[in-house]
């Protein structure tokens, strides 16, 4: 069981890595298509069921790692004048949930950032879709990736913390 474990690890990290290689082309070239290909290709590996929570909490850093720069190549194609909304409708056509949902909290950062959508509707719609990962190790390191993603961006003005407690209730409760 230890040996294979490894073996799966090893594995998965190594795909990370190659993709990883992949993206950063990508980001460096400026295509974008092709680099949401690649990160969507790198975020399968965190599908896995193989894995015990200690090891996929391994590659789950080293997929964090490479999330940022994705976050950074995504708020330089705003900068550039691309529409936050057409970014984050091309997230959305990755064709497996869990990398699906990570893009989604990706460029869903850099939409509230934008100001293109309201910060209190887009956290409960990413919270519900949040909902369709039945897998509770894959579920429980989402959910942290996602408030680690969007603490900063809850609703913090005296009206709103009522939105925000129970942004983060819900989110735990699951």
């Amino acid at each position: 069981m230890e040996f294979d474990q490894e073996k799966f690890l090893d594995e998965a990290t190594k795909v990370i890595k190659v993709q990883a290689y992949h993206l950063n082309k990508m980001i460096d070239n400026n295509n974008l298509k092709q680099a949401l290909k690649e990160s969507a290709v790198m975020l399968a590996e965190l599908k896995t069921s193989l894995l015990t929570p200690r090891n996929y909490y391994s590659i789950f850093t080293l997929v964090l790692d490479e999330l940022q720069f994705l976050e950074q190549f995504f708020k330089e194609e705003n900068r550039r004048g691309r529409r936050m909304k057409h970014l984050y409708d091309s997230v959305q056509q990755a064709q497996s949930i869990i990398p699906r949902l990570y893009l989604m909290i990706t460029a869903g950062r850099i939409y509230i950032e934008a100001g293109e959508i309201s910060a209190k509707r887009h956290l409960f719609e990413l919270l519900n879709a949040i909902k369709g990962v039945q897998n509770p190790t894959r579920g429980l390191f989402l959910r942290y990736y996602f408030l680690k993603t969007m603490k900063d961006k809850l609703p913090d003005t005296p009206e709103d913390v009522d939105i925000s407690l129970k942004f983060i209730l819900q989110n735990l409760e699951e």
